[in-house]
Protein backbone atom coordinates (compact mmCIF):
# COMPACT_ATOMS: atom_id res chain seq x y z
CA UNK A 1 0.00 0.00 0.00
CA UNK A 2 0.94 3.36 -1.16
CA UNK A 3 1.62 5.91 1.88
CA UNK A 4 0.37 8.82 2.11
CA UNK A 5 1.24 10.07 5.31
CA UNK A 6 2.47 13.39 5.69
CA UNK A 7 4.11 15.77 8.11
CA UNK A 8 1.84 18.17 9.37
CA UNK A 9 2.65 21.06 12.25
CA UNK A 10 -0.03 21.26 14.81
CA UNK A 11 -0.65 23.64 17.20
CA UNK A 12 -0.98 22.08 21.05
CA UNK A 13 -4.62 22.76 21.30
CA UNK A 14 -5.19 20.66 18.01
CA UNK A 15 -4.67 17.33 19.91
CA UNK A 16 -7.98 15.70 20.05
CA UNK A 17 -7.17 12.10 21.28
CA UNK A 18 -9.83 9.24 20.23
CA UNK A 19 -8.71 5.65 21.39
CA UNK A 20 -8.85 3.20 18.56
CA UNK A 21 -8.09 0.22 20.54
CA UNK A 22 -6.22 -0.46 23.65
CA UNK A 23 -5.17 -3.90 25.53
CA UNK A 24 -3.11 -5.36 27.80
CA UNK A 25 -0.57 -8.35 26.52
CA UNK A 26 0.67 -10.75 29.40
CA UNK A 27 1.57 -13.44 27.02
CA UNK A 28 5.46 -12.00 26.57
CA UNK A 29 6.53 -13.11 29.62
CA UNK A 30 5.97 -16.53 28.81
CA UNK A 31 7.74 -16.74 25.51
CA UNK A 32 11.11 -17.71 24.80
CA UNK A 33 13.64 -14.97 25.39
CA UNK A 34 14.63 -13.35 22.07
CA UNK A 35 11.29 -14.39 20.58
CA UNK A 36 10.63 -11.93 17.44
CA UNK A 37 7.41 -10.75 16.61
CA UNK A 38 6.93 -9.90 12.83
CA UNK A 39 7.95 -6.32 11.70
CA UNK A 40 5.48 -4.61 11.01
CA UNK A 41 4.33 -1.09 9.76
CA UNK A 42 2.48 1.71 12.55
CA UNK A 43 -0.19 3.04 10.88
CA UNK A 44 -1.63 4.93 13.63
CA UNK A 45 -0.25 6.76 17.07
CA UNK A 46 0.70 3.54 19.64
CA UNK A 47 1.64 4.42 23.38
CA UNK A 48 2.98 1.55 25.46
CA UNK A 49 3.85 1.01 29.00
CA UNK A 50 5.87 -1.99 30.40
CA UNK A 51 4.45 -3.90 33.80
CA UNK A 52 7.57 -5.96 33.05
CA UNK A 53 10.72 -7.46 30.13
CA UNK A 54 13.39 -8.51 29.40
CA UNK A 55 12.66 -7.90 26.05
CA UNK A 56 13.37 -5.15 23.31
CA UNK A 57 11.86 -2.89 20.77
CA UNK A 58 13.09 -2.39 17.00
CA UNK A 59 11.92 0.90 15.95
CA UNK A 60 12.91 1.66 12.50
CA UNK A 61 16.89 0.50 12.49
CA UNK A 62 17.32 0.82 15.97
CA UNK A 63 16.82 -1.64 18.90
CA UNK A 64 15.71 -0.81 22.27
CA UNK A 65 16.36 -2.32 25.22
CA UNK A 66 12.81 -2.22 27.15
CA UNK A 67 12.55 -2.39 31.39
CA UNK A 68 9.37 -2.23 33.81
CA UNK A 69 8.35 1.13 33.73
CA UNK A 70 9.38 2.26 30.18
CA UNK A 71 7.38 4.11 27.87
CA UNK A 72 7.43 3.02 24.16
CA UNK A 73 5.65 6.04 21.83
CA UNK A 74 5.77 4.91 17.86
CA UNK A 75 4.78 7.09 14.96
CA UNK A 76 2.90 6.68 11.54
CA UNK A 77 5.09 5.63 9.07
CA UNK A 78 7.94 3.94 11.44
CA UNK A 79 8.58 0.23 11.18
CA UNK A 80 8.39 -2.00 14.65
CA UNK A 81 9.12 -5.27 16.00
CA UNK A 82 8.85 -6.41 19.44
CA UNK A 83 11.17 -8.50 20.85
CA UNK A 84 9.85 -11.02 23.99
CA UNK A 85 9.79 -11.29 26.94
CA UNK A 86 7.33 -8.57 28.22
CA UNK A 87 4.20 -7.53 29.59
CA UNK A 88 2.61 -3.77 28.70
CA UNK A 89 -0.94 -2.29 28.18
CA UNK A 90 -0.97 -0.94 24.36
CA UNK A 91 -3.02 2.34 22.94
CA UNK A 92 -3.94 3.18 19.85
CA UNK A 93 -4.73 6.79 19.16
CA UNK A 94 -6.31 8.46 16.72
CA UNK A 95 -4.21 11.70 17.77
CA UNK A 96 -6.55 14.74 16.32
CA UNK A 97 -9.59 12.35 16.23
CA UNK A 98 -10.37 12.86 12.95
CA UNK A 99 -9.22 9.67 10.84
CA UNK A 100 -12.61 8.18 10.49
CA UNK A 101 -11.12 4.49 11.62
CA UNK A 102 -13.72 1.93 13.24
CA UNK A 103 -12.77 1.28 16.60
CA UNK A 104 -14.88 -1.66 16.72
CA UNK A 105 -13.15 -3.48 14.09
CA UNK A 106 -9.71 -2.06 14.63
CA UNK A 107 -6.58 -4.20 13.40
CA UNK A 108 -3.27 -2.73 14.39
CA UNK A 109 -1.84 -5.64 11.82
CA UNK A 110 -4.59 -5.01 8.86
CA UNK A 111 -2.84 -2.31 6.02
CA UNK A 112 -4.54 0.85 6.15
CA UNK A 113 -4.49 4.35 5.26
CA UNK A 114 -1.41 6.00 7.69
CA UNK A 115 -2.39 8.83 10.32
CA UNK A 116 -0.47 12.00 9.68
CA UNK A 117 2.87 12.44 11.46
CA UNK A 118 2.28 15.61 13.62
CA UNK A 119 4.62 17.94 15.38
CA UNK A 120 4.72 20.58 17.63
CA UNK A 121 6.46 21.85 20.58
CA UNK A 122 5.22 18.48 22.83
CA UNK A 123 5.50 15.93 20.36
CA UNK A 124 8.46 16.79 18.86
CA UNK A 125 10.08 16.15 22.39
CA UNK A 126 8.56 12.65 22.97
CA UNK A 127 11.64 9.87 21.46
CA UNK A 128 10.50 6.67 20.89
CA UNK A 129 11.29 5.43 24.39
CA UNK A 130 11.38 7.16 27.98
CA UNK A 131 12.49 5.51 30.96
CA UNK A 132 10.05 6.69 33.91
CA UNK A 133 10.30 7.24 37.24
CA UNK A 134 6.63 7.53 37.82
CA UNK A 135 5.15 3.99 37.45
CA UNK A 136 2.02 4.11 39.68
CA UNK A 137 1.17 7.20 37.90
CA UNK A 138 1.48 5.48 34.30
CA UNK A 139 0.31 2.23 35.67
CA UNK A 140 -3.09 3.97 36.81
CA UNK A 141 -3.22 6.03 33.78
CA UNK A 142 -3.29 3.10 31.17
CA UNK A 143 -5.26 0.60 33.46
CA UNK A 144 -8.37 3.85 33.42
CA UNK A 145 -7.73 4.15 29.61
CA UNK A 146 -8.47 -0.04 29.59
CA UNK A 147 -11.35 -0.59 32.09
CA UNK A 148 -13.45 2.79 30.46
CA UNK A 149 -12.70 1.77 27.11
CA UNK A 150 -14.01 -2.37 27.35
CA UNK A 151 -17.03 -0.84 29.48
CA UNK A 152 -17.79 2.15 27.31
CA UNK A 153 -20.90 4.21 27.45
CA UNK A 154 -22.35 7.36 25.76
CA UNK A 155 -19.69 9.57 27.53
CA UNK A 156 -16.26 7.01 27.44
CA UNK A 157 -15.08 9.66 24.75
CA UNK A 158 -14.72 12.14 27.13
CA UNK A 159 -12.77 10.57 29.76
CA UNK A 160 -10.82 8.59 27.22
CA UNK A 161 -9.29 12.18 25.28
CA UNK A 162 -8.85 13.22 28.70
CA UNK A 163 -6.90 9.90 30.45
CA UNK A 164 -4.44 10.14 27.21
CA UNK A 165 -3.83 14.03 27.32
CA UNK A 166 -2.76 13.01 30.58
CA UNK A 167 -0.37 10.48 29.60
CA UNK A 168 0.85 12.77 27.00
CA UNK A 169 1.33 15.65 29.61
CA UNK A 170 3.19 13.53 32.13
CA UNK A 171 5.69 12.15 29.22
CA UNK A 172 6.33 16.34 28.11
CA UNK A 173 6.86 17.01 32.10
CA UNK A 174 8.81 13.64 32.71
CA UNK A 175 10.96 14.53 29.47
CA UNK A 176 11.85 18.41 30.81
CA UNK A 177 12.84 16.81 34.12
CA UNK A 178 16.12 15.79 33.49
CA UNK A 179 16.37 13.97 36.99
CA UNK A 180 13.25 11.39 36.02
CA UNK A 181 13.83 11.30 32.22
CA UNK A 182 16.93 9.18 32.09
CA UNK A 183 18.50 10.91 29.46
CA UNK A 184 21.45 12.83 31.42
CA UNK A 185 24.43 10.57 32.71
CA UNK A 186 25.07 9.94 36.24
CA UNK A 187 28.10 12.12 37.61
CA UNK A 188 29.29 12.53 40.83
CA UNK A 189 27.79 15.59 41.43
CA UNK A 190 24.08 14.04 40.08
CA UNK A 191 22.62 13.31 43.27
CA UNK A 192 23.55 16.58 45.37
CA UNK A 193 22.30 18.56 42.40
CA UNK A 194 19.31 16.35 42.62
CA UNK A 195 18.89 17.43 46.55
CA UNK A 196 19.78 21.12 45.78
CA UNK A 197 16.93 21.26 42.99
CA UNK A 198 14.61 19.58 45.89
CA UNK A 199 16.35 22.24 48.57
CA UNK A 200 15.10 25.20 46.47
CA UNK A 201 11.52 23.82 46.01
CA UNK A 202 10.89 22.78 49.75
CA UNK A 203 12.63 26.46 50.58
CA UNK A 204 11.48 28.73 48.18
CA UNK A 205 10.95 31.48 50.50
CA UNK A 206 14.13 31.40 52.58
CA UNK A 207 17.41 32.56 51.62
CA UNK A 208 18.59 30.98 47.91
CA UNK A 209 21.33 33.38 47.20
CA UNK A 210 24.24 31.41 45.06
CA UNK A 211 26.53 31.63 48.17
CA UNK A 212 23.83 29.90 50.65
CA UNK A 213 23.43 26.76 47.59
CA UNK A 214 27.13 26.67 46.70
CA UNK A 215 27.47 26.22 50.90
CA UNK A 216 24.46 23.29 51.09
CA UNK A 217 26.14 21.43 47.86
CA UNK A 218 29.58 21.65 49.07
CA UNK A 219 30.48 23.19 45.16
CA UNK A 220 31.81 26.61 44.71
CA UNK A 221 29.56 28.94 43.32
CA UNK A 222 30.81 29.34 40.17
CA UNK A 223 30.81 25.33 39.64
CA UNK A 224 27.12 25.14 41.36
CA UNK A 225 26.21 27.89 38.11
CA UNK A 226 27.79 26.04 35.38
CA UNK A 227 26.54 22.36 36.85
CA UNK A 228 23.07 23.83 37.23
CA UNK A 229 22.90 25.60 34.02
CA UNK A 230 23.94 22.46 31.79
CA UNK A 231 21.99 19.98 33.42
CA UNK A 232 18.70 22.30 33.97
CA UNK A 233 18.69 24.06 30.79
CA UNK A 234 17.99 27.34 32.79
CA UNK A 235 20.19 29.52 35.49
CA UNK A 236 19.61 28.41 39.18
CA UNK A 237 18.70 32.08 39.70
CA UNK A 238 16.23 32.14 36.51
CA UNK A 239 14.62 28.59 38.28
CA UNK A 240 14.73 30.50 41.55
CA UNK A 241 12.49 33.67 40.14
CA UNK A 242 10.14 31.32 38.30
CA UNK A 243 9.20 29.15 41.27
CA UNK A 244 9.10 32.42 43.43
CA UNK A 245 6.27 33.41 41.08
CA UNK A 246 4.95 30.16 40.39
CA UNK A 247 4.11 30.35 44.48
CA UNK A 248 2.90 33.45 44.70
CA UNK A 249 0.30 33.31 41.95
CA UNK A 250 -1.15 30.68 44.25
CA UNK A 251 -1.05 32.71 46.99
CA UNK A 252 -2.43 35.67 45.69
CA UNK A 253 -5.81 33.55 44.48
CA UNK A 254 -5.75 31.13 46.96
CA UNK A 255 -5.39 33.20 50.63
CA UNK A 256 -6.21 36.86 51.74
CA UNK A 257 -2.61 37.45 52.72
CA UNK A 258 -1.78 40.86 51.51
CA UNK A 259 0.98 41.38 48.56
CA UNK A 260 3.51 42.50 50.91
CA UNK A 261 3.37 39.43 53.09
CA UNK A 262 3.46 37.20 50.24
CA UNK A 263 6.41 39.01 48.59
CA UNK A 264 8.33 37.59 52.15
CA UNK A 265 6.88 34.45 52.09
CA UNK A 266 8.11 33.47 48.53
CA UNK A 267 11.02 35.03 49.08
CA UNK A 268 11.19 38.60 48.03
CA UNK A 269 13.00 40.98 50.68
CA UNK A 270 12.38 43.82 48.63
CA UNK A 271 8.74 44.16 48.31
CA UNK A 272 8.82 46.85 45.34
CA UNK A 273 11.42 44.36 43.58
CA UNK A 274 8.26 41.43 44.09
CA UNK A 275 6.05 44.04 41.79
CA UNK A 276 8.76 44.92 39.52
CA UNK A 277 9.89 41.60 38.69
CA UNK A 278 5.80 40.14 39.10
CA UNK A 279 4.58 42.81 36.69
CA UNK A 280 7.64 42.53 34.10
CA UNK A 281 6.66 38.74 33.90
CA UNK A 282 3.34 38.05 34.31
CA UNK A 283 2.27 41.48 32.64
CA UNK A 284 0.10 42.68 35.39
CA UNK A 285 0.42 44.19 38.94
CA UNK A 286 0.23 41.30 41.88
CA UNK A 287 -3.23 43.36 42.52
CA UNK A 288 -4.82 42.97 39.32
CA UNK A 289 -3.41 39.14 38.93
CA UNK A 290 -5.92 38.77 42.27
CA UNK A 291 -7.98 40.60 40.49
CA UNK A 292 -8.36 39.10 37.48
CA UNK A 293 -8.72 35.33 38.82
CA UNK A 294 -9.75 35.37 42.46
CA UNK A 295 -13.99 35.78 42.77
CA UNK A 296 -14.60 38.49 45.80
Amino acid sequence: MESQMKTVEILINDISPRVLKTSLFTAGMDMQEGYKFRKREVYDYEIEFFLSSEGFMLIDETIYPIKKGDIVFRRPGQITQAIMPFSCYVIFVDLLGNTGKDSENYDFEKEQKFQNNYTNEMLNLIPPVVHTSFNDRYHYLFDAVLKEFINSNEVSSVLLKALILQILHQLYIDIKNPFTNGFIPISSHYFMLKKVVEYIQNNIGDDLSLKRLAEFSGLSPNYLHMLFTKTMNIPINEYITILRLEKAKGCLVTTDSSVSEIALECGFENIPYFSYVFKRRVNVSPSQFRKKYRYL
